[in-house]
């Protein structure tokens, strides 16, 4: 009874070594992606997996790496680690756990960091911006479904904003926002105040589609080469507020 109680054990620990031995790309073969990502090379294992490249639409996330969350197997609700990003090379850095993998997808401890300039230049602004410095988005809770954003607890900070228009360099001051979901929508509102005296709600759709709106209201604060731009935003309200909306 020993002797195959010693043989069940040696079997186990062998296939536990063949599963987490299988080269990582032999099971991407097997995941079907939604036609708008396209995978890099894949290398190593299902125990540390990587992937040179990710492109999401028109987003490319580089060196990806995979570690899978061995106890979480045990609960039925497998999760892993995901690591991604290089200071050297352009796109966002940052981390993540990824769990829900056989249902809604579920982020959690996430922290990314991204150029503000990569950010602003995909927006349809009223002036040509050049941003500086960085942005960190840290996400708390984040459920994915097929109907989109389905829950979102998070916030944005943009320290030391700085945007130059018409070739001069304007000081922001400290940016911070709120992460929520509207309507299976990621929704960034603004906090305030702040140094703009801007509100503004920043959407972005299930198929990247970004659009905004919101008011800008000039304060005392506001640096002096915004407060000259703002009559080309059009008339002001009752309330004096410029309509921003994209």
């Amino acid at each position: 009874m020993k002797k195959v109680a010693v043989i069940a054990s040696f079997l186990l620990a062998y296939i536990v070594f063949l599963i987490i031995s299988t080269p990582a790309r032999v099971v991407m073969q097997w995941v079907e992606l939604p036609s708008n990502v396209i995978l890099g090379n894949v290398s190593g294992t299902i125990w540390h997996a990587k992937v040179d490249a990710l492109k999401i639409n028109q987003e490319v996330v580089h060196k990806i790496e995979i570690k899978p969350n061995v106890w979480s197997f045990f609960t039925f609700d497998p999760s892993i680690n995901v690591t991604f990003g290089d200071a050297l090379l352009p796109g966002p850095e940052g981390q993540a756990t990824i769990a829900g993998l056989l249902s809604d997808v579920r982020f959690s401890q996430t922290k990314i960091t991204e150029s503000a300039n990569r950010i602003v230049s995909k927006l349809s602004l009223p002036v040509a911006l050049t941003a500086h410095q960085f942005v960190d988005v840290s996400i708390d809770e984040f459920v994915a479904g097929e109907a989109g954003c389905q829950a979102l607890a998070g916030d944005v900070r943009w320290a030391n904003a700085a945007v130059t228009a018409l070739d001069e360099k304007i000081a922001l001051g400290d940016l911070q926002a709120t992460l929520t979901c509207q309507q299976g929508a990621i929704v960034l509102t603004l906090q305030e105040p702040n140094n703009l005296g801007l509100s503004f709600d920043l959407y972005l759709g299930q198929n990247a589609q970004v659009s905004g709106d919101g008011y800008l209201k000039p304060t005392a604060q506001m640096p002096k080469a915004i407060e000259q731009m703002v009559p080309f935003l059009g008339s002001p309200d009752n309330q004096g507020r410029y309509r921003l909306r994209f």
